[in-house]
């Protein structure tokens, strides 16, 4: 029996419903044109084609469609993909729900929506892959896309995301995550940290691969380390997420030994994002999970849960446990568990690996160094920043679109340049939107705030009473040295030697203090709406730095492997010792 078993709808819809969940939206299946928004004409004609002919028990199509059953065509064939009758109409309407889920969340209809059977996230433009014929979830955020939002997409399934990722790969109106078991161990063998998007979308491809028995704390870990910061970072309008519960330890397919209570808090950080982040605009499907009821039913309940903003019940349902244990038995998956999160001791300690985890920590850093904006990390190593404090969701949230400095016509005079910003000249002003990360330009304020309080330096550039340019440099682990940790102008003030002007500034003032000054630049520095090229933000950030007597290093190696553009720039001051040249070169060898 093929591994996506379409029995886990019985007893995971039950639960749902057992738990509040109600279906609102009628089946409808996606027509031809929407699907066409990411599969190619052909490979929807054939489809329908493959389709029809396995519905055909005799004769030419009948013929035809034994073929298939050892010459795959568009990937549809023996293995993951076989053919069946009513494929078509069977995927088209697991598309149609995702793309009506998200119609009713863009007009207001409902704040969340869950499509339990969505989540088909490896179907590929013109080729069914990994069980998935139409890529419902990539088709929902193409939807969004066509009404200009900009769209976070998390993958919390066991087997990366690489058919959203491939199918929005160069779109920097989309930022896709994907927490997975390595692609050296599992289908489909892709998902690594130097997939990160191309051309001016590079950056918004994140994947953060994870070795077999990495156990649920570091999964977990993983999820808090990146989620919030780039979710904060890209500001998006409305969020999408896949929660496969194949990662769990019962789960037969893959290795990653989760438990229900990590993956039931991941959904619950995912809703804290969205509240926080896009007013709430959520759409969550289900994905792969193949203990169909040991498993699937407790994540799809604990997902609902957390869109619902309810607390996880004690037990499960008696009633519900008492219909399924026969069939949990049949299919060798009994006895049933008795609690929603798994019990203590699961998954047991010889089933987490300690080298697994450490490796999970590794890869959590480099992802962070490469992909996060560096005023992010430090802001958060430092206490100046918490996603979760209660006081963000007072502070973050989208900026009022009236909000804008200056317009283009009244840029006849260069801003005033504030050689050293202080937290009393900082309240006098508005900080402009994508000056500096976050995205939200309260939350990036108070992050400037308690930076300044904190000790870091900060120039400014003033036009009216906005802020339209700052850097930031913030001090380091390293005695005698300075982080640029932000350098960034308002888009209506670019290409007018601002930023120029402030490093100038920012390096008089650590040579004034006798402190060394280090940039690393990564492919996370970037204007989260309007992006320019990898290579051109290369070149304009290391023409700045030299430009103000920076001298370039290379970037760490294991940065290089995943960005190839990354680059550090130093300026030493002129007192400067060898010792602290020693001391610098040592800090960045360990980045």
């Amino acid at each position: 029996m093929h591994p996506l078993s379409p029995r886990r709808f019985g007893p995971g819809i039950e639960l749902l419903r057992a738990v509040g969940a109600e279906p609102g939206l009628a089946p409808e299946p996606a027509s031809d044109e929407e699907l066409a928004r990411l599969h190619s004409p052909e490979y929807i004609a054939t489809v329908r084609r493959i389709s029809a002919e396995a519905s055909a028990a005799t004769g030419a199509s009948g013929r035809r469609a034994a073929r298939l059953a050892s010459a795959p065509e568009a990937g549809i064939g023996p293995g993951d993909d076989p053919a069946f009758p009513g494929m078509h109409e069977a995927a088209a309407t697991v598309a149609g729900g995702s793309i009506r889920a998200v119609e009713m969340i863009l007009r207001g209809d409902v704040e969340h929506a869950f499509h339990p059977g969505g989540g088909l996230h490896h179907a590929m433009a013109a080729r069914a892959s990994g069980f998935c014929i139409y890529n419902d979830v990539a088709l929902a955020i193409a939807r969004a896309r066509r009404d200009g939002l900009r769209v976070l997409y998390l993958d919390f399934d066991v087997h990366h995301g690489d058919g959203v990722q491939a199918l929005h790969y160069t779109d920097p109106g989309v930022m896709t995550i994907s927490f997975h078991e390595s692609g050296r161990s599992l289908f489909p063998g892709s998902g690594f940290v130097d997939e990160m998007g191309e051309g001016t979308a590079a950056g918004t491809s994140v994947n953060v691969p994870l070795e077999p028995l990495a156990g649920p704390d570091a999964w977990l870990a993983a999820v808090v380390a990146v989620v919030p910061p780039l979710a904060a970072a890209f500001g998006p309008d409305i969020v999408v997420s896949q929660h496969g519960s194949d990662g769990h330890f019962w789960d037969p397919l893959a290795h990653l030994s989760l438990t229900t209570t990590v993956q039931g808090e991941a959904a619950r950080i995912v809703d804290l994002i969205t509240h926080l982040y896009s007013r709430g605009r959520w759409l969550a499907t289900g994905g792969g999970g193949y203990a169909v009821y040991r498993v699937v039913p407790r994540v799809w309940a604990l997902t609902w849960l957390a869109g619902a903003h309810r607390e996880t019940p004690a037990a499960l349902p008696e009633v519900w446990r008492a219909k399924w244990a026969g069939d949990a038995e049949r299919w060798h998956e009994a006895p049933l568990p008795e609690t929603f999160d798994d019990a203590a001791g699961l998954p047991p300690a010889d089933s987490i690996s300690a080298m697994a985890s450490e490796r999970a920590k590794e890869t959590v850093d480099l992802v962070r160094t490469a992909l996060v904006p560096a005023l992010l990390r430090v802001a958060g190593d430092r206490g100046w920043w918490r996603f979760d404090d209660p006081a963000a969701a007072t502070t973050t949230g989208a900026a009022p679109a009236a909000e804008a400095p200056p317009a283009t016509g009244a840029r006849e005079a260069a801003p005033t340049l504030i050689a050293l910003l202080d937290p009393a000249q900082l309240d006098r002003f508005r900080l402009a939107p994508r000056v500096m990360a976050p995205f939200d330009p309260a939350a990036a304020k108070e992050i400037l705030r308690n930076a300044l309080l904190d000790g870091a330096v900060a120039t400014a550039a003033v036009a009216g009473d906005w802020l339209v340019g700052v850097t930031l440099a913030a001090p380091s682990p390293i005695e005698g040295v300075d982080r640029l940790v932000a350098l960034g102008v308002a888009s209506e003030w670019r290409r007018r030697g601002v930023a120029a002007s402030m490093l100038h500034a920012l390096i008089g003032e650590t040579d004034r203090r006798n402190r060394a000054l280090v940039a690393f630049h990564t492919v996370a520095e970037r204007d989260p709406v309007d992006p320019l090229p990898r290579a051109l933000r290369r070149g304009v950030a290391e023409k700045l730095a030299l430009g103000a007597a920076m001298t370039s290093r290379p970037a760490p190696d294991r940065v290089v492997a995943v960005d190839r553009y990354a680059f550090v720039a130093v300026h030493l001051p002129p007192a400067a010792t060898p010792a602290l040249h020693d001391r610098i070169g040592e800090w960045l060898a360990g980045l």
